[in-house]
């Protein structure tokens, strides 16, 4: 029997953000091949919201990973390296890891080996590229010297411009079975913190603020007042006008630093670094999407 696969929002639950999307199967009862530690659950269909599937291609390089556990080792040592054009999971040599002699990636949802690599050497760190693999649930083996393994889990999970569909998606599911009665619909649930007026900015608002800012399309440097008061309505004018001065300092900055490395001042690498360092709040997926934006708009 060949089995089907969807793709599914994650509902409240104990292992993941609500709104995590992943692909999993189309059963009654279907499994997370990774709760966050390395170990698979079942979960219940009643957990899950189906979501469409996306006419775009998912970007498998601008995927955040997440190494859940490793067999041997210290996991907060095992790192992660992403750059514009790679993710490659490090694993650093230590007493218990002398040597990698090769290593084959499974992808634990299909039950299919996806790829196979020998040695790969760097400052006495094993590299292994991920940066290709496509959202999912992953197992490292790694062959160590006298016929011992190193087994690594990690999870590469969609980019934040497909699962920020969770909101609307979990509103028309409620709807559907409320008989269409908005009023009957609760705000979903969503992955940033309630704002208060007079609130400090959290990380998230500010990462929430910078993408509506530097949003393309129809609402390509449009005010984000609208936008952003249908998540959080507390916001006054003032703090709105303070989060977009700071999205756009953050911008400018990012695609200043794009256009020091067309001109060799800086490496490529250096940019998300240099910028996260200076914004502290800035995440990793807005700050090497607009790193991508400045340096094309630098070459042209």
């Amino acid at each position: 029997m060949i089995e089907k696969y969807a793709l599914f929002f994650l509902r409240s639950n104990e292992h993941f953000p609500e709104g995590t999307l992943f692909e999993l199967a189309d059963t009654t009862q279907p499994s997370l091949p990774d709760r966050g530690d390395g170990e698979a659950v079942l979960i219940d269909m009643e957990r899950l919201i189906r979501c469409p599937e996306f006419a775009e291609n998912v970007p498998p390089g601008q995927c955040p990973v997440a190494v859940t556990s490793v067999s041997k080792g210290d996991l907060n040592n095992v790192t992660i390296d992403q750059t514009l054009h790679y993710q490659v999971v490090e694993i650093p040599f230590a007493v218990e890891i002398s040597q990698v002699l090769s290593a084959t990636v499974n992808d634990r949802l299909h039950g299919l080996e996806v790829e196979r690599y020998e040695s790969s050497i760097v400052d006495r760190k094993y590299r292994l590229h991920i940066g290709h693999l496509r959202p999912g649930f992953y197992e490292a083996i790694c062959e160590l010297p006298d016929s011992e393994q190193l087994l690594i889990t990690f999870i590469k999970f969609f980019p934040k411009q497909f699962t920020d569909r969770y909101a609307e998606i979990a509103q028309n599911e409620q709807l559907r079975r409320n008989g269409n009665d908005a009023r009957r619909v609760p705000i979903p649930s969503i992955a940033i913190a309630p704002h208060h007026r007079g609130d400090v900015f959290s990380d998230e608002l500010l990462n929430y603020a910078l993408k509506l800012t530097t949003e393309w399309g129809e609402n390509y440097g449009k005010p984000i007042k609208e936008r952003i008061l249908r998540l959080f309505p507390e916001l006054s004018d003032q703090e709105i006008d303070a989060l977009t001065k700071i999205s756009r300092e953050a911008e400018y900055y990012i695609y200043d630093l794009a256009a020091q490395e067309l001109d060799g001042k800086i490496n490529e690498h250096d940019i998300v670094p240099f910028a996260r360092g200076k914004f502290t709040w800035l995440d990793r997926e807005n700050s090497s999407r607009l790193a991508n934006i400045g340096m094309f708009y630098a070459r042209k």
